[in-house]
C-alpha cells in the first residue's frame, strides 16, 4: 500500500455510516418534508449571506419601485427569513414523526413475531402523542384548527408584505386561492374514513392525501414573498 493510503476498512465504515444517515435523509416515507425542511434551511442560509454579505446599493432595485417600498427593502428581506426559519421547524416536525413512526412501526413488527399483525400503529398516534383517540369529527377539527393556526402567521405576513411592496389587488388574488384551500383542510385530513387500501397507496408514497391541501398553500404563500421580495407583480 502507499505511504499515508487511507485503510480499505475506512472506507468500509465510511460507506456504512452514509448508508445508515441515508435511512433518515433518503427514504420514501416522509421524503417531502425532510427534503423541504433542508430546502428552507438553505434559503434561510442564503437570506442571511445575500444580507451580509451583499450590499443593498449593488442590487438593482425595480425602476417601478416608489420611495416607501425601497425603505420597507431590508424589512421585507428580514421577514422572508423568518418565514423560511418558521417552514423549516414545521417540515423538520413533520419528518421526524414519518421517521419515528417508521422506526416504533419495524421494531413492533419485530417484537410481534407474527402475532397481532392486524393492529398497526397509527402514524397519528405518533405524530399527535397524548391523544386517547387519533378518530373521529372532533380530532379532524382540532387539527383543521391547529393547522390553520400554525400556517396563519406566514399567510398574513406574505399578504401585506405583497400589498405593501408589490400589488394589493394580487395579494388579495392569491389570499382568497389560500383562504378556498385552507377551507377544504378538514375534507383532506379525514383520513381514518378512508378505505384500508387508500390509505395504503398514501402511506407508500410518503405522503398524504392533506400535502394536496398543504403544498399549494405553501406555493401561494411563497409566491406573495416572491414578489414582496422583488417589488412589484410577477
Amino acid at each position: 500500500e502507499r505511504a499515508g493510503a487511507i485503510p480499505d476498512s475506512v472506507h468500509i465504515q465510511l460507506i456504512a455510516a452514509v448508508l445508515r444517515m441515508s435511512g433518515y435523509i433518503i427514504r420514501t416515507e416522509g421524503i417531502l418534508p425532510t427534503y423541504a425542511c433542508l430546502g428552507f434551511v438553505l434559503l434561510f442560509l442564503a437570506l442571511i449571506i445575500n444580507e451580509v454579505f451583499v450590499s443593498a446599493e449593488a442590487e438593482e432595485a425595480p425602476p417601478t419601485a416608489s420611495p416607501l417600498q425601497r425603505h420597507l427593502r431590508p424589512a421585507v428581506a428580514v421577514t422572508i427569513g423568518w418565514c423560511a426559519l418558521y417552514y423549516s421547524f414545521l417540515q423538520g416536525q413533520a419528518a421526524a414523526a414519518f421517521w419515528i413512526h417508521k422506526k416504533r412501526r419495524e421494531a413492533g413488527n419485530k417484537e410481534k413475531a407474527g402475532h397481532d399483525k392486524d393492529k398497526a400503529l397509527e402514524f397519528a398516534s405518533v405524530k399527535y402523542p397524548g391523544r386517547p383517540n387519533t378518530q373521529g369529527l372532533i380530532f379532524v377539527m382540532d387539527r383543521s384548527v391547529g393547522n390553520l393556526l400554525e400556517q396563519t402567521p406566514p399567510f398574513l405576513v406574505a399578504v401585506w408584505l405583497h400589498a405593501l411592496a408589490a400589488s394589493p389587488n394580487e395579494a388579495a388574488f392569491f389570499g382568497w386561492i389560500w383562504l378556498l384551500l385552507r377551507a377544504a383542510y378538514p375534507v383532506a385530513f379525514a383520513h381514518p374514513s378512508m378505505p384500508r387500501a387508500l390509505w395504503g397507496v398514501q402511506r407508500s408514497l410518503g405522503v398524504s392525501w392533506v400535502s394536496l391541501i398543504t403544498w399549494p398553500s405553501y406555493a401561494v404563500i411563497w409566491r406573495l414573498l416572491y414578489g414582496a421580495a422583488r417589488g412589484r407583480s410577477v
